[in-house]
C-alpha cells in the first residue's frame, strides 16, 4: 500500500496540482485549505507525510509543523512557500520573504523545504527520500 500524504495549502490551484501529481505517482492524498482543517484531517485520517504551505490565514505552516511534531512524532513535514525569482535589475521582496520563511521553517525543524513553483520530479524525489530514508 502506498503512503498517505496530506497537502495543506490555502491556494486551491496548488492543492489540486500537487494532489494530481501525487495520485498519479500512486500515493493516497488528502487535502486541506488551512492549518486547522489540515490538523483535523490528520487526526481523523492519519498520514505518512505532511506537505504544508508556510503562509496561510489562521495557523501558519510553522505552527502546523510544530503541532505535527507534538502529536504525531515521526511524520515527515515538507514546508512549501511561493516565491519569485530575482532578476538582475529588479527587486522582488516576495522572493526574499520566501527565502526567509523557508529558512525559518528549516531552523524550526522542517524535514524539507520547497519553493513554489517546484517541479514534479523535485516533489516526488523529496517525498521518496523522506518516506524511504
Amino acid at each position: 500500500m502506498m503512503a498517505r500524504i496530506l497537502v495543506i495549502d490555502d491556494e486551491k490551484d496548488v492543492r489540486v496540482t500537487v494532489k494530481e501529481v501525487l495520485v498519479r505517482a500512486g500515493y493516497e492524498v488528502d487535502t486541506a485549505g488551512n492549518g486547522n482543517e489540515g490538523l483535523e484531517k490528520l487526526r481523523d485520517l492519519g498520514a505518512d507525510l505532511v506537505i504544508t504551505d508556510v503562509i496561510m490565514p489562521g495557523i501558519d505552516g510553522v505552527a502546523v509543523m510544530h503541532q505535527v511534531r507534538t502529536e504525531f512524532q515521526g511524520i515527515p513535514v515538507v514546508v512549501i512557500s511561493g516565491g519569485g525569482n530575482i532578476a538582475p535589475m529588479e527587486y522582488e521582496p516576495s522572493a526574499i520573504k520566501t527565502s526567509a520563511y523557508l529558512a525559518s521553517a528549516s531552523v524550526a525543524g522542517a524535514d524539507a523545504t520547497l519553493t513554489k513553483p517546484f517541479g514534479r520530479e523535485t516533489l516526488l524525489s523529496t517525498i521518496e527520500a523522506l518516506l524511504n530514508g
